[in-house]
């Protein structure tokens, strides 16, 4: 299950930014009305899009605050990361270039792990086919966080 979620999250990672471009139009759209639905912010969109009942909700939303702090911190990483990706030279030295690949690596793995811990804990709290839709909005999302984190690279 990891490994199918990292494979997931990577190919989610590599290729959200070229499928937006090769959807020509469609994909960057698609890309706009999502931000247009987030809007009012993340929680609201996702308090939207789950429609939970009181009793659901009282399980959900713990979880969904956990989650979002791990987020957060692993995408200020990311966009530290991406900074010095796009910063990098052919010039960098061997040592450099390979600690930024494992830190890049490093970061889509923990977030795969979180992902993983959040929805076995979220199939918990609400009934699984609504934890399952979670957990498909939280990667759509972050298909989004990483395709504008990638516009700072070459």
């Amino acid at each position: 299950m990891f490994r199918l979620m990292i494979a997931l999250l990577l190919s989610l990672g590599l290729t959200g930014p070229a499928l937006a471009q090769a959807g020509g139009d469609g994909g960057q759209a698609r890309m706009n009305e999502l931000r247009a639905a987030l809007a009012p912010g993340k929680q609201i969109f996702i308090a939207r899009q789950m429609n939970l009942n009181p009793a659901q909700e009282a399980g959900f939303w713990p979880v969904y605050d956990e989650l979002q702090a791990g987020l957060a911190e692993l995408a200020a990483r990311r966009r530290e990361n991406f900074a010095a990706l796009a910063a990098a030279t052919e010039s960098m030295d061997e040592d450099d270039a390979d600690d930024l690949a494992d830190d890049a690596l490093a970061i889509t793995a923990e977030e795969a792990r979180l992902f993983e811990r959040t929805h076995g804990r979220m199939s918990r709290a609400i009934p699984p086919a609504k934890a399952l839709k979670y957990l498909g909005l939280e990667l759509k999302l972050a298909a989004l966080a990483r395709y504008e984190a990638a516009a700072v690279l070459p």
